[in-house]
């Protein structure tokens, strides 16, 4: 039963970058989503301040502060992404961010990082490829939506890494709060920035931005409470590395259903490629953690 905690977060991203897809499309803009989301993730993830027992040392809060800077960005680059491409492709390429936290982890702690990182780091390379569109032709075409899921992954790496290796000084719950508390400041910030005010857009497309917002934070809540509270942390991300998977299989199977025209646009050979792409990319990140 424990197991399908981690499950549900695997299953639960993917509706996230259809969602903010949606939001994008509808006529939210990248800035006003990104802004909604956001708000949304904050409010979910205050959640689990009643699940708090630590007072938080405040001399350590500059951790939690560069951390909540590193995940804004990843949320930026993350809609800049699903806005350049498919979420077929976005979606599964958030599990490499995996492989980003192994790598700073090493500079941090080289005696930590497991041997097979370098050969999942191979497999990882050879799965872009696959999800790009397995020819040159096709990366180039999807060269956008990988650039900017990699910086994404490269941030969410970098806010993964601070929270495995410093939350503990702070502590774990307060340095996720007040992670979540900077993206919602940055976010408020943006507001002079938008091309014209939130309550010109759509219901729907704030609708959706909220949900895709709900979504990250849900599944999020989820796997940080059960890895700070149920551990077996190796085994619970090994079950959330399937998320690739599922961002494949969500569009495929069911993204007509939620507006989504993917599938529809580059029949099953190319989603078939792309899934191959996705469970190679699986593959590389459960070596992470052997």
């Amino acid at each position: 039963m424990v197991f399908l905690l981690p499950l549900a977060s695997a299953i639960i991203y993917p509706f996230a970058s259809v969602f903010l897809k949606r939001a994008i499309g509808e006529g939210c803009g990248l800035l006003r989503t990104a802004f909604v989301s956001n708000m949304v993730l904050f409010m979910v993830f205050t959640c689990a301040l009643p699940f708090n027992e630590k007072i938080p040392e405040w001399s350590h809060v500059g951790w939690a502060l560069i951390a909540g800077l590193c995940f804004f960005g990843g949320q930026v680059f993350t809609f800049i992404a699903i806005r350049h491409g498919d979420v077929s492709i976005q979606s599964p390429m958030m599990g490499v961010k995996v492989i980003f936290v192994a790598f700073f982890s090493y500079i941090l702690k080289p005696d930590e990082v497991p041997a097979l990182i370098w050969i999942g780091s191979i497999l990882a390379a050879a799965a872009i490829f696959l999800l790009g569109g397995a020819s040159f032709k096709g990366f180039k075409e999807n060269s956008k939506t990988v650039f900017w899921s990699l910086l994404a992954c490269a941030c969410f790496g970098g806010s993964d890494t601070l929270a495995g290796y410093r939350s503990s000084e702070f502590g774990e719950i307060p340095f996720i709060v007040i992670m979540v508390t900077v993206v919602a400041i940055l976010s408020i910030l943006m507001i002079p920035f938008f091309s014209s005010p939130l309550r010109s857009c759509p219901k729907k497309a704030i609708g959706f931005a909220a949900l895709g917002g709900l979504a990250i934070g849900v599944q999020g809540l989820i796997l940080n409470l059960s890895l700070a509270y149920l551990g077996q942390a190796t085994a619970m991300n090994i079950i959330y590395s399937t998320r690739a998977l599922w961002g494949v299989l969500i569009v495929w199977i069911l993204g007509t259903v939620l507006g989504n025209n993917e599938a529809a646009l580059h029949g099953n050979k190319i989603m078939f490629k792309r899934f191959a792409g996705a469970l190679l990319l699986s593959i590389s990140v459960i070596m992470v953690f052997l």
